[in-house]
């Protein structure tokens, strides 16, 4: 059986071709635009939060700045992203010893933009090399990805979260151990 004829023009027919090439790439090169923007730009944000989590333990351990400062102090280091949105837990705590093993007990905590951690409340195991008595501050922060591109579901439902211990370097004496207190919070209790 022979073809038709215009089963045979269709065949030699290149008028559309270009359109079609056009329609077929398009997407592709649209989706590689928006990944090489957006990735880039959820990774920075990932370290810029990091590095805001760092910062704000390193400012409550070493010095008794207002807490208004150091979340500003955050959002400086997170610059250019806007960090207001993120949820922020500060606290500090301290390494008791129970059942044979050291655990971490909240002594005061504050946030910002999302719960404080409950003071007597443990946080789990002591950080590594801490003995009973020691003193510490957590700094917590999650945020969830705002998105370029709404594109891409996975990234719009990113939260990162950044916890970052850190042992207290100035504080007032309770006891005999250098802590820092939270504002409205307790020194730790003697060990």
């Amino acid at each position: 059986m022979r073809p038709g004829p215009s089963i045979r023009r269709f065949g030699r027919a290149c008028s559309g071709a270009s359109a079609v090439e056009f329609a077929i790439i398009v997407p592709i090169l649209l989706g590689l635009f928006m990944a090489a923007v957006e990735l880039p730009r959820a990774f920075s944000t990932a370290k810029r939060l990091d590095l805001a989590s760092s910062t704000m333990a390193d400012l409550i351990s070493s010095t008794n700045p207002s807490l208004d400062e150091v979340y500003a102090a955050a959002q400086a280091v997170a610059t250019p992203y806007d960090i207001r949105a993120a949820g922020i837990v500060l606290t500090a705590a301290g390494v008791y010893l129970e059942g044979g093993g050291a655990v971490a007990r909240v002594c005061s905590s504050a946030a910002q933009k999302d719960q404080a951690r409950t003071v007597g409340s443990v946080i789990g195991p002591a950080p590594t090399g801490t003995a009973a008595g020691a003193r510490y501050v957590m700094a917590e922060v999650r945020m969830r990805y705002a998105a370029l591109f709404r594109v891409f579901p996975t990234l719009s439902s990113w939260t990162f979260s950044y916890t970052t211990v850190w042992p207290v370097r100035e504080g007032k004496t309770y006891w005999g151990n250098a802590e820092v207190v939270l504002p409205g919070g307790q020194p730790c209790p003697p060990v």
